[in-house]
């Protein structure tokens, strides 16, 4: 074989591998793509929803949202007054963080549970904090949550235990929990001490007490 034919054969070889090499590169990228332009259209939705907001006192309605990472959580936690976020069904520690530097009102009806993580972000928050999604309150949830300065809505727990209630009882701001249904005499009583609890009214009644 002479040597222009080794040549050729050295530089077919040298393509075939290139080839080869820059295919998972090709489809790495397109596959990373793919999720940036789907966000786009999101993204400038949330633009559009913050300039609206700016011009009027209605607050900021982002409800449509079904999940949220940590760089627009930034964005939307720089506003001010009312932020409706009710479509989240969970939110991460770090996304949590974020919003807990938000002022104003914060609703996130959306969560049925969170964990202690969440809510110790959560309770950094300066306002008031609407999480009336929550049937049950865990007592490391219900603690986390104490150092909370602000009114606290809690209006879907329906059961609250003793340890829970002794935790609740030590909140020096509003809490409202309008939804509780199993809860014993005791825990009653404990929480009615706290002028800033709000139970539902059939706990008021003095013919729902059995003495």
């Amino acid at each position: 074989m002479n040597l222009r034919s080794q040549h050729e054969l050295k530089c077919l070889f040298f393509v075939m591998v290139l080839s080869v090499l820059l295919i998972p590169v090709t489809v790495c990228v397109a596959t990373e793509q793919i999720p940036l332009e789907e966000q786009l259209p999101l993204h400038v939705d949330i633009l559009q929803v913050l300039a609206r907001a700016n011009q009027s006192e209605e607050g900021v309605d982002l409800n449509a949202l079904k999940s949220l990472d940590v760089n627009t959580a930034r964005v939307i936690a720089e506003t001010r007054g009312k932020l409706f976020l009710n479509g989240l069904t969970a939110i991460t520690p770090e996304v949590a963080e974020v919003l807990g530097t938000h002022r104003g009102w914060l609703h996130l009806d959306g969560l049925q549970s969170m964990s202690p993580e969440v809510a110790t972000a959560l309770s950094k928050h300066q306002g008031w904090l609407f999480l009336n999604g929550i049937k049950v309150l865990d007592k490391d949830v219900a603690f986390a949550l104490l150092p909370y300065q602000g009114q606290l809505y809690l209006n879907s727990v329906q059961t609250i235990t003793d340890e829970v209630a002794e935790i609740i009882a030590q909140r020096r701001n509003g809490v409202e929990l309008y939804g509780v249904q199993d809860i014993n005499y005791q825990s009653v009583a404990m929480l009615r001490k706290n002028s800033e609890i709000i139970l539902p009214k059939k706990f008021n009644r003095a013919g729902w007490w059995p003495f």
